[in-house]
């Protein structure tokens, strides 16, 4: 195990015989360690969950979130993420959905939702896609029941076409005759929206060349892989939403928080899976192969991106968790820096300015603490603050193995 100190083992050379030396603890005394402002207590010693429904709401999305595809669940070309919304009111759902959506989201009573984007060509520094990208945004949305889905889709369809009637022009999908398709000739995008039991599926999606076969068979591929991937997610009904587990997986309360609030937030606030995690980033085809070799299986992320958020990892074992860490510096953070002391298996690196590949908005300084088969990262502008961060993660490691 990471944390572990070397212990010598000494011989014994029969009945009678003496053992001489001091013994000493498995774990350094992490009292020892220079944490700042920073608690180690784990989350669940500090905040008592208390289901409401908008907090509730936001578990719901994080759920959601390891069934929706990333890009190359679609095609391989699709090596980049462009960002995703969690949706949890009318108003998030039009951030990206058209305004005129907003009646029928309202009057079918979306209950929640998210969306995804991807593209072929690496994004700008601000994750918007580059000219001659082709590009998927998939948005999926729960309803109370499939009727009420199926309604919504005809809705949302309708509302869109009606922006422009005269140049829309509807289009089959030969393989999904129930989805609602419509482009504008001569504009290299379309969008598809179908139901799928409780479930709504938006695909809007954008080529190179306007051709409407190429834009009809990505809009296929989209569904043919996001489809499927709700069979495997039941829906909610309300109470269910109030009945999810906050931190079910105990990822969280091993996670450093460097605010103050522990209120589940799908940007401040979650946990994932790692179909989740990589939506998390733009470089995908680079963490999907990192979460591979790894083994990750569970991610989660604690405070606001402003503050510098500490990401949580767990890998296959504790070797990989080692590996781990080397890929994440290796991947933005390559500049020398100076590692913290007081404990084992803990390393830093400097920002190499590369904002679109690092793993959120980037600090100064990126710091990994590794432990049994977790390793944390921990990012500040400021060394010495990265260097208290990684040792009261440290220490909230030793203080959270029950």
């Amino acid at each position: 195990m990471t944390a572990l100190l070397a212990i010598t083992a000494a011989g014994v050379a029969g009945c009678g015989s003496a053992v001489t030396g001091t013994a000493t603890p498995g774990e350094i005394d992490i009292r020892t360690l220079d944490v700042g402002k920073y608690s180690t207590l784990p989350m669940d010693l500090r905040y008592e969950y208390n289901p409401r429904m908008r907090l509730a709401i936001e578990l719901a999305t994080q759920r959601l979130a390891d069934h929706v595809v990333n890009g190359a669940d679609i095609d391989p070309a699709f090596t980049f993420g462009t960002g995703v919304v969690s949706m949890t009111s009318t108003e998030t759902a039009t951030r990206v959905l058209a305004d005129v959506t907003a009646p029928v989201l309202d009057a079918n009573k979306m209950m929640f939702g998210l969306s995804v984007g991807h593209t072929d060509k690496q994004p700008d520094k601000s994750g918007k896609t580059v000219e001659g990208s082709s590009f998927t945004t998939v948005t999926v949305l729960q309803f109370r029941d499939a009727a009420t889905a199926a309604k919504a889709a005809t809705e949302l369809d309708e509302a869109d076409f009606a922006v422009a009637p005269d140049v829309n022009e509807r289009v089959a999908l030969p393989k999904y005759p129930d989805a609602h398709t419509h482009w504008r000739p001569g504009v290299a995008s379309i969008g598809s929206t179908i139901a799928h039991g409780s479930y709504v599926v938006n695909a809007y999606v954008g080529v190179k060349d306007p051709g409407l076969p190429k834009l009809t068979a990505l809009a296929t591929k989209v569904l043919d892989a996001q489809v499927p991937l709700l069979d495997s997610l039941p829906p909610l009904t309300p109470e269910g939403v109030l009945r999810l587990p906050f931190d079910a997986d105990h990822m969280l309360r091993r996670t450093l928080n460097p605010g103050v609030s522990f209120l589940p937030d799908f940007q401040t606030m979650a946990v994932a899976e790692p179909r989740g995690f990589l939506h998390r980033v733009a470089d995908q085809a680079y963490w999907r192969r990192v979460v591979t070799d790894t083994g990750i299986d569970r991610y989660s992320i604690a405070g606001a991106s402003y503050d510098g958020p500490v990401m949580l990892f767990r890998t296959r074992d504790a070797q990989a968790a080692k590996q781990l860490a080397t890929a994440v510096l290796e991947h933005g953070y390559s500049g020398v820096a100076d590692a913290p002391a007081g404990f084992p298996d803990g390393k830093c690196g400097q920002s190499t300015d590369a904002p679109a590949s690092s793993l959120t908005r980037a600090k100064r300084f990126r710091c990994t603490v590794s432990y049994r088969q977790y390793t944390a990262v921990v990012d500040s502008d400021q060394i010495a603050d990265a260097h208290q961060r990684a040792a009261a993660q440290y220490a909230l490691f030793a203080n959270s193995t029950w």
